[in-house]
């Protein structure tokens, strides 16, 4: 059994503790003996980050978007999840669901019978090859649609007063917010062009929602202003992407 002493210093740099972390190395107090529960508890905490409040801000971006991100930059961060974290976690599991259902594959091949295929053999094989990486490439790719989004809500929202970064905050919240409620779409048996379709109207009503409550907008010039945004943004980065992914598909052909 420990003794007083024991308990009132840090295991990790014996300084005096005062609290549930130490206030020298940030080591948490922990006295109790490691067990297969504890260990099992570490694990789902890392996984989930429901420490960090993971649960908490998946229902509060539903409730009240606006006090996530406005707590969140007035340094409120304890009670909340990293927006960051909390994307980059819900990007992980849409590409899980999307890729390992085979959504994508359904996807690319329902645009591929709306176009006709070049008659150029060279832009047939840079089309694949382009589709795969943006495959083998998902979360990222998810992740990296943010700063495009990010610079015209800046734009279109600057009398806000809020900074890019902040902007960012932002768009990684809602981001990954509208890609849960966009989840559930996907249990149902429907034609891959509906999910396609759906899945952009649900995006734009989720982030219709956020921005109305976070820059104090009205419901029809919320909706114009996201509508626009959503579609500057995916064109943009669409032709960024384009570009930088050039010499990659060209490496994968060697």
């Amino acid at each position: 059994m420990e003794n007083q002493a024991d308990i009132l210093q840090c295991k990790s740099c014996a300084a005096p503790l005062s609290g549930v972390y130490c206030g020298q190395c940030g080591q948490k107090t922990i006295q109790r003996r490691i067990t297969m529960r504890a260990i099992f508890d570490d694990i789902f905490s890392q996984i989930s980050n429901v420490d960090h409040g993971l649960i908490y801000t998946f229902f509060m971006l539903f409730k009240k978007p606006d006090q996530v991100v406005l707590d969140y930059l007035a340094g409120k961060t304890v009670k909340y999840s990293s927006p960051f974290r909390y994307l980059i976690f819900w990007t992980a599991v849409s590409a899980l669901i999307y890729i390992g259902f085979g959504f994508y594959d359904q996807q690319v091949a329902g645009m591929g019978n709306l176009m006709q295929p070049s008659d150029d053999q060279k832009v047939n094989e840079f089309t694949t090859l382009y589709n795969d990486l943006m495959k083998q490439y998902f979360q990222v790719v998810s992740i990296l649609y943010i700063p495009f989004f990010a610079i015209f809500t800046r734009v279109f929202f600057k009398k806000s007063g809020l900074n890019y970064a902040e902007h960012l905050v932002a768009n990684a919240y809602f981001s990954a917010q509208a890609s849960i409620v966009f989840m559930p779409i996907l249990l149902f048996n429907l034609n891959m062009d509906l999910i396609t379709t759906l899945s952009m109207l649900i995006m734009v009503l989720y982030y219709t929602y956020a921005i109305r409550k976070l820059f104090k907008q009205g419901w029809i010039a919320a909706f114009f202003k996201v509508v626009l945004i959503y579609l500057v943004s995916i064109f943009l980065f669409s032709i960024v992407a384009s570009i930088v992914l050039v010499p990659f598909v060209f490496l994968q052909k060697q």
